[in-house]
């Protein structure tokens, strides 16, 4: 069977949506496709998986940005830039930043405050060290002048968890990995797209609420270096056919995320963008790379 790796636990965005992904690439290849789920490190224990594989067509990596943030604060044995093919960016969504019951902030605006009032008291979770939740999460930190505590674990999911049972108070993370779940219907404060998402038309943005913060995630498939090119341009030609079919994308939708393939080009300049953008916003945040 080709496997998909994804690095990290089940039930987050990247699991979802690859498990989707999966199912029509099996029906479209007429070969069975499997994820693996290859959790630890903020991604890296997957990410190194896949780029020490063959490459010969039988693994993938199924990943989001973190590919790139993991990168701005960990010395990783591979180079998010050169050690993988790209094959096509999937999908595109914001993040949304979500609270506990009971958090006494209701808005962005009160959320500051309560920062500014308790610096370092607001406990935010995040999927690991170097993931785009954290660096999303710090980068808002930057931005408004203040000052949350950061609490990694292997997966948005546990995090999530935790803040469904008010262990921590704050997760900035996406709908497709909240769809579905208890977490939910928990307080969302705002949305860090540009504009509004139509399911949620009440909700703000950040930028709406006086921040100049625009934050987008993406996911992708990767293949380790050097997979001949025919491989590569027939799965890029499949996953562009999946990602526009109306069900898959009524499906990323129901998750929050649009369809965005692109070229393999396309895909390795928006890691290496990231790369260096995160790269500023860990140093800012004292994250040094280990």
């Amino acid at each position: 069977p080709v496997r998909g790796v994804v690095p990290f636990a089940p039930g987050g965005s990247n699991d979802v949506i690859a498990r989707r992904l999966a199912q029509r690439l099996t029906t479209a290849l007429g070969q069975s496709v499997v994820v693996d789920n290859r959790a630890g490190g903020g991604s890296t224990v997957g990410n190194q998986l896949v780029a020490t594989s063959p490459a010969d067509g039988y693994t993938f990596l199924f990943v989001s940005g973190s590919l790139a943030t993991t990168a701005a604060v960990q010395k990783t044995t591979y180079d998010p830039v050169n050690a993988f093919e790209p094959i096509s960016r999937v999908a595109t969504a914001p993040f949304v930043i979500m609270t506990r019951e009971g958090f006494p902030a209701h808005n962005v605006q009160e959320l500051i405050a309560y920062a500014k009032q308790n610096p370092g008291k607001i406990n935010y979770g995040s999927a690991g060290l170097g993931d785009s939740t954290q660096l999303a999460t710090e980068l808002f930190n930057q931005t408004a002048g203040i000052k949350m505590t950061g609490v990694n674990y292997k997966g948005i999911s546990p995090a999530q968890l935790d803040m469904l049972a008010g262990r921590i108070d704050l997760v900035v993370t996406t709908m497709a990995s909240v769809r579905g779940t208890a977490t939910e219907k928990l307080p969302k404060l705002a949305f860090t797209s540009a504009n509004r998402d139509p399911d949620y038309p009440g909700i703000p943005t950040v930028k709406e609420s006086g921040l100049d913060y625009v934050v987008d995630i993406w996911w992708g498939l990767f293949a380790p270096a050097g997979l001949p090119p025919t491989i590569r341009d027939r799965m890029n030609r499949e996953i562009a056919a999946i990602v526009t079919e109306k069900d898959f994308a009524a499906f990323l939708k129901t998750a929050g995320a649009i369809p965005a393939p692109s070229t393999p080009q396309e895909l390795r300049a928006d890691v290496a963008k990231d790369v260096t953008r995160w790269t500023d916003t860990a140093r800012r945040a004292g994250l040094q790379q280990q």
